[in-house]
């Protein structure tokens, strides 16, 4: 029969040593956690008034950022020539999530509301030449680009061969191998649960014209899309359409840019031109970056 100073083989020291350790652990986690809380009250002490702070990732070999969504908001701050600094680090927002801004000591995250909130705080209006018609076309676009088209370049980046997408990740080879590995454990089931990661290879390839088909049309051969003046949605679909024309090699995406629909190509590269005139010192292989995806004279 066990004695009573023990329950299944485990004795009392036992379960004092788990015990013992595991609030060590606890308590631990509450000091980094309250250590980092102070760190980030000390830099936010440094952040400038009335100046956005832009918490994304770090640059991308080809292309301000690896991710369309910070490059899509960042191109909005220099449009609307609104004050901004970057902050480059893989910490997320409160909904676990990239880009986000603070504004004056106040957090906000996803690059739509991040739009949202600066264009009523600032009275920004980048539409304002728009009928309302026009805005309701370029809102039903933004969709078919951000919530559409973007998980079909997810689904070849990360649903298949990863070659392609480690070789344009802004890492050291073993960073990237467990960053990438990291994501696609994490993408794939994204994928599966927003339905696009349930079709065939084939099924994708056909939404993938259907979208950029879509943009190509009716761009046509405006300036911006539009007409002469850059407007919000600009930058959404410049953000999606850079990413597939420098960070996607060899993907249907990237092809059919190039060749199938030039124009989305040449609006790539005159939103590039006139809102990213630095854009050779905002990538880390200006040389690459400047050959990959080249515009044809």
């Amino acid at each position: 029969m066990a004695s009573s100073s023990s329950f299944f083989g485990v004795t009392e020291c036992n379960l004092l040593c788990v015990g013992g350790l595991v609030a060590g652990l606890a308590l631990a986690a509450v000091a980094f956690k309250r250590y980092q809380k102070y760190k980030d009250d000390q830099r936010r002490q440094t952040y400038p008034k009335d100046t956005v702070v832009l918490h994304q990732i770090g640059r991308g070999k080809y292309i301000p950022s690896i991710s369309p969504f910070p490059l899509k908001l960042e191109t909005y701050l220099r449009m609307a020539k609104i004050p901004y600094i970057n902050e480059h680090a893989h910490t997320m927002s409160s909904k676990g999530k990239t880009p986000w801004m603070t504004y004056n000591g106040e957090d906000v995250d996803d690059s739509q509301m991040c739009i949202d909130f600066l264009n009523k705080k600032l009275g920004v209006d980048m539409n304002k030449h728009l009928s309302l018609e026009q805005k309701s076309i370029g809102h039903a676009f933004r969709i078919l680009v951000e919530d559409h088209l973007y998980w079909t370049m997810a689904y070849v980046a990360y649903a298949g061969d990863l070659t392609a997408t480690r070789s344009v990740m802004p890492y050291d080879p073993l960073t990237n191998m467990f960053l990438v590995r990291a994501w696609t454990k994490v993408i794939r089931k994204q994928l599966w649960c927003q339905g696009m990661g349930r079709h065939t290879v084939e099924q994708v390839n056909h939404l993938i014209k259907s979208d950029l088909m879509a943009l190509s049309v009716f761009l046509g051969r405006k300036r911006f899309f539009f007409g002469s003046e850059p407007c919000e949605f600009d930058c959404c679909v410049f953000g999606m359409l850079a990413l597939a024309l420098w960070c996607m090699p060899g993907s249907l995406h990237e092809t059919l840019v190039n060749k199938e629909f030039p124009n989305l190509k040449d609006y790539v590269y005159r939103v590039r031109e006139t809102f990213w005139p630095d854009w050779n010192e905002c990538i880390l292989e200006p040389e690459q970056g400047g050959t990959r995806g080249k515009k044809e004279k």
